[in-house]
């Protein structure tokens, strides 16, 4: 598909290419993602009948530059296996023309979920449509990968009930881009070490249980939660700022008794590098933890630093 003089142009870092992945909607493709922009660089059409399909005389397939012509699925599991190796193939030859590692796949299900089409335990990155939460495809698709680091949940055009979560509770990052209530599951289940939740119907009722649960050691792989309300709610954080006011003034105070609060003396930037700031784009105080509540667990003395307003729950642990 390029010859050996352009493919070691693009090595060069002509084009900076920051990830090669595989989309699967009406039909899939492999794109590249440079600056955060996602370009589409070769299709695969999935061939149902014999012989040869003339794509150039076709409107339908003139989509991308490149196109190629998959055999199709049989009824057995020799065909599955075969269109793996395919897709496999062409994926680690677009990231081998980029220079990009191929071992961090990257999959994205514009609609349904194609979860046969990939080895078990080869997608390290992934996007469904949170219209796909909690239907049989989704849950084989986190069994079989296990070893999947991101989770992106995004909207779908129709209006999804609340999904199973805990399908995904031992993914360690997890971005929802329509959290609603199931921001109440995060609060209280995650088992993860990374949550970014958008459009959140937050409650001082399950942050609190949320702060409670992390004192008792329930949630010990959480690193930080990020959940940002939703327009269309008000969230009731006066009623967290209280008890943390409570427990600054009186640290007997019941409804905490596992954590110990306190307001920092001193300005500190929390350092985030995760692998989230690839695909949101955060404010530039968002780290700035000056004016947090910082609350340090007795049975350990784990610290981490809370962030509220009317807008957003943040909370960051420290090393």
């Amino acid at each position: 598909m390029t010859s050996k003089k352009t493919r070691k142009l693009i090595k060069r870092n002509i084009y900076k290419v920051d990830e090669v992945g595989v989309d699967f909607e009406k039909r899939a493709k492999v794109y590249i993602k440079v600056g955060g922009k996602s370009l589409n660089v070769v299709g695969f059409y999935f061939h149902r009948w014999n012989g040869v399909v003339d794509w150039k005389d076709n409107k339908e397939w003139q989509f991308l530059e490149n196109i190629v012509i998959i055999p199709s699925i049989s009824s057995n599991s020799s065909g599955w296996s075969s269109i793996r190796y395919q897709v496999r193939s062409i994926h680690s030859y677009i990231c081998d023309v980029f220079n990009i590692d191929a071992s961090q796949l990257s999959v994205k299900f514009s609609d349904f979920i194609h979860h046969n089409l990939f080895d078990i335990g080869t997608v390290k990155k992934c996007t469904i449509m949170e219209g796909e939460i909690g239907t049989r495809n989704s849950s084989e698709l986190f069994e079989q990968q296990k070893n999947m680091i991101l989770l992106v949940i995004e909207r779908s055009r129709e209006i999804s009930a609340c999904g199973y979560a805990y399908f995904y509770q031992h993914v360690p990052t997890v971005i929802h881009r329509n959290t609603q209530i199931r921001v109440n599951w995060f609060l209280t289940r995650f088992q993860g070490q990374h949550g970014l939740l958008e459009n959140s119907f937050l409650t001082g009722f399950y942050v609190k249980a949320f702060l409670k649960l992390w004192s008792y050691q329930k949630m010990d792989n959480l690193v930080s939660m990020i959940a940002y309300q939703s327009v269309e709610r008000l969230f009731d954080y006066e009623r967290v700022l209280e008890v943390l006011e409570e427990k600054l003034r009186n640290s007997e105070a019941k409804t905490l008794k596992a954590l110990q609060a306190e307001k920092p003396s001193e300005k500190r930037i929390y350092s985030y590098e995760e692998i989230i700031t690839q695909e949101h784009e955060f404010e530039a105080d968002t780290f700035d933890c000056d004016g947090g509540y910082d609350v340090v667990r007795n049975s350990d003395g784990k610290r981490a630093t809370i962030k509220i307003s009317k807008d957003y729950f943040m909370f960051f642990v420290w090393p």
